[in-house]
């Protein structure tokens, strides 16, 4: 599978040819990823009360409410709302790593997994693949083929292992979930994290190859310094968020 760069420079070659040859109004809603300095939003469960925003040119919208394997509220109208804008539809996924206790953890998959342990790697990485399988289902549910750049949502509001036994089951359970998205059709994948959160949950684990949308800042232009070419996971920050109230904004890199 290609890395979520190379899908970048893929998606942006192929918008450049669509443009050469397709009316404008048609061609907006071909393109795929934002260039760089477009300016989004994310939206999710808690976005249900509220206006949503205008002015963007993306969006990224969440699967699920605020934990694995619970559907946003959201998803159907929200993503008939990133639909008209400039670029396709980025979704997310809140992850999480709840342990054996999870009536979710165990069962078939494709690891090996050993369920009296209360963090085994190879359990941690089947529940991955189950969380990014089911919050596909959620996004086919709502109207969407699913398709394009999809983001792990990993901070510490939701479970995580604690302890060399637990971050493992943490990094393996991430890696199941990114496995997952990258094997279907048309799908890139990466980590929507801050320097902390990820410290905390995987001790700081280097996925060189593994796209970042970074958390953190309170400004356009400290989401702009966030766009680093070696991130937070090791990979390329591709999106950058800032909060300003109630409204969380993002800045393609």
């Amino acid at each position: 599978m290609l890395p979520p760069f190379g899908r970048f420079a893929d998606a942006l070659a192929l918008a450049v040819v669509t443009v050469l040859s397709t009316p404008h109004s048609a061609v907006l809603h071909q393109r795929g990823f934002p260039t760089s300095g477009a300016v989004g939003y994310d939206v999710g469960d808690s976005s249900c009360s509220t206006t949503l925003p205008t002015g963007g040119s993306f969006a990224v919208v969440a699967a699920t409410a605020g934990k694995p394997f619970h559907p946003s509220t959201c998803l159907a109208a929200e993503y008939a709302w990133a639909k008209t804008l400039t670029y396709r539809p980025q979704y997310y996924i809140n992850l999480a790593d709840p342990g054996h206790r999870s009536s979710h953890w165990g069962g078939s998959g494709p690891r090996t997994c050993h369920r009296k342990p209360k963090y085994d790697v190879g359990c941690a990485y089947d529940y991955g693949v189950k969380t990014a399988a089911t919050a596909l289902q959620y996004v086919k549910a709502a109207g969407s083929n699913g398709q394009g750049r999809w983001w792990l949502d990993v901070e510490p509001d939701n479970t995580w292992g604690t302890g060399r036994a637990g971050i493992a089951a943490n990094i393996a359970d991430i890696q199941g979930a990114l496995h997952y998205l990258r094997t279907r059709s048309h799908i890139s994948a990466g980590i929507y994290t801050e320097t902390t959160w990820w410290f905390q949950i995987t001790d700081g684990a280097r996925m060189s190859r593994t796209a970042v949308w970074g958390g953190g800042a309170n400004s356009k232009h400290h989401a702009r310094q966030n766009c680093r070419l070696h991130s937070i996971t090791g990979g390329r920050a591709l999106l950058a968020q800032w909060i300003t109230g109630t409204v969380d904004h993002d800045l393609a890199c």
